[in-house]
C-alpha cells in the first residue's frame, strides 16, 4: 500500500509541475512564506473548477496512507496520512514559483488537506463496511474478497466507463453491426479469451458453488451495455468467440482445470500481438515518453481513465494467470513489466502509436494492488458450514 501512495504522490508531483519549464525565482523562505498568504483578489467562476478538482486528487494519498497495515496506533493512522498530504501539497505549491506558469495558492493547499482527510474518511468507511460485508460473504456464499474478484469488478467497470457523456451514438453502432464486417479470428480470440479467464476467476472467487448461467448472465449483460456506453463497440467476431468460450466453459466443465497454462500463454501472447498493431513499419521512429502517465494527464480525463482502468485489467490479469501457475509475484510481476516494456519499445517503430513507461507503470500498480488485496484478504480458515474443497467444476 505504501507504493501505491508513493506511486500517487509522484504523479500528483509531477502533474502540479507540469510542463515542468524552470524558471529562478524568490528563495525558497520567500517562496513558502507566500503560500501561506497567496489568497486570491476575488473569486471567478475558473476557480471554483479548481477548487473541485483540488478537492478530489489528494483522496488516494489519505485512502492508501490509511490502509497500509502497518500501524501501531489508531491516532497514528490518521494523523500521520493528513500530515503527509498537507506537507506534499505545501512543498508542491511553493515549487509552483519556480514553474510557470503554475501559481502557488493558499486555497489549493486547504483544499488538498481537505482532500486528503477526505481519502481518510473514506477509507475508514471503506474498511469498516467491506470487512463486515466480508465476513457475511464467507459464511452465507463462501465467496471471499480476493484479486479474482479485483479483478472482475475491473473488467466490467473498463467496459462500463463512458469515454463521454454525450452523444450515446446508439443507432450508428446499430447500423455498423447490421452493416457487417469481415470476420476476422484474431478478432474472435479476442473475444474469447476474457470470457476464459472470467471462467476462471469466477471458480477461484466461488469454488464449488459456481454455476455456469453466471457466465451466460454476464455475455448478456456486458454486450448490450457496450452498446450503450459512449466509446464503446464490438464486432460479430468478438459476439462469436465469447459465446463460443462460454459454451465450453458450460458444456465441458473439467476445461477449466486444463485449461490454466494455455490460457496464460495466450493471454500474454495476446498482449504482444495488440500492442504491435497494425503490423506495419515507419519509416522514422516515434518519440519515446519517459515521464509516465504524461499523456493520461494531458488527454480528456474521461478517456484516460477508461484507458487506465482496461490496461489494468488486462495486464492485471497476465500478472494473476502468472502467479495462479505457480509463478512467485516478483517472478510475475518481471516478467510481465518486461514483455510490455519490450512491447512499448516496438510501438516507436509502429503508426498511431504513443510508446512509453505508461504501460510498464501501471503494470506494477495493478500487481501491488492484486497482492495487497490478497495478502490483506487472504484466507485463514473457512466458515463451519462449508466444505474447504474448492471444486473448479460447473454445475
Amino acid at each position: 500500500m505504501l507504493i501505491l501512495c508513493a506511486v500517487f504522490a509522484i504523479l500528483l508531483l509531477g502533474g502540479s509541475l507540469y510542463p515542468w519549464h524552470f524558471h529562478s525565482g524568490p528563495d525558497l523562505t520567500s517562496a513558502a512564506m507566500d503560500v501561506l498568504s497567496a489568497w486570491p483578489a476575488r473569486l471567478e467562476r475558473s476557480m471554483l473548477r479548481d477548487i473541485l478538482v483540488n478537492l478530489v486528487i489528494y483522496i488516494p494519498i489519505g485512502f492508501t496512507g490509511f490502509l497500509w497495515p502497518g500501524w501501531r496506533s489508531r491516532t497514528a493512522r490518521w494523523t500521520v496520512p493528513l500530515l503527509a498530504g498537507t506537507t506534499l501539497s505545501f512543498c508542491v505549491e511553493t515549487l509552483q514559483h519556480y514553474f510557470p506558469p503554475r501559481m502557488p495558492s493558499t486555497p489549493d493547499l486547504l483544499c488538498n488537506a481537505c482532500s486528503t482527510a477526505a481519502g481518510l474518511i473514506l477509507a475508514s468507511v471503506f474498511e469498516s463496511v467491506l470487512e463486515s460485508r466480508h465476513i457475511q460473504w464467507r459464511r452465507r456464499h463462501s465467496i471471499h474478497l480476493s484479486s479474482a474478484l479485483l479483478l472482475l469488478l475491473l473488467w466490467g467497470a473498463s467496459l462500463a466507463w463512458p469515454e463521454r457523456i454525450f452523444p450515446l451514438a446508439i443507432l450508428p453502432k446499430i447500423r455498423l453491426l447490421l452493416r457487417g464486417s469481415a470476420w476476422s479470428p484474431l478478432e474472435m480470440v479476442a473475444g474469447a479469451l476474457p470470457w476464459l479467464l472470467a471462467g476462471e476467476l469466477m471458480v477461484s472467487i466461488a469454488g464449488a458453488r459456481m454455476r455456469g448461467w453466471w457466465l451466460w448472465g454476464l455475455l448478456f449483460v456486458l454486450y448490450p451495455l457496450q452498446l450503450v456506453m459512449p466509446g464503446h463497440t464490438f464486432t460479430w467476431s468478438a459476439v462469436a468467440g465469447s459465446v463460443i468460450a462460454v459454451g465450453l466453459l458450460t458444456a465441458w466443465p473439467g476445461l477449466l482445470a486444463r485449461q490454466g497454462p494455455v490460457l496464460t500463454c495466450g493471454w500474454l501472447l495476446w498482449i504482444v500481438l495488440d500492442g504491435l498493431r497494425p503490423y506495419r513499419l515507419l519509416q522514422a521512429p516515434n518519440d519515446f515518453q519517459w515521464v509516465p502517465f504524461l499523456d493520461m494527464i494531458t488527454s480528456n480525463w474521461m478517456v484516460s481513465v477508461g484507458v487506465l482502468l482496461h490496461k489494468t485489467w488486462i495486464y492485471g490479469a497476465a500478472f494473476w494467470l502468472l502467479t495462479h501457475t505457480g509463478r512467485r509475484r516478483s517472478t510475475a510481476a518481471v516478467l510481465v513489466v518486461s514483455i510490455v516494456t519490450a512491447v512499448e519499445a516496438a510501438q516507436c517503430w509502429l503508426p498511431r502509436r504513443a510508446p512509453g513507461f505508461t504501460d510498464p507503470a501501471i503494470v506494477l500498480l495493478a500487481a501491488a494492488l492484486l497482492a495487497l488485496v490478497d495478502r490483506r484478504y487472504r484466507i485463514t480458515s473457512l466458515p463451519r458450514d462449508h466444505s474447504t474443497a474448492r471444486a473448479s467444476t460447473f454445475r
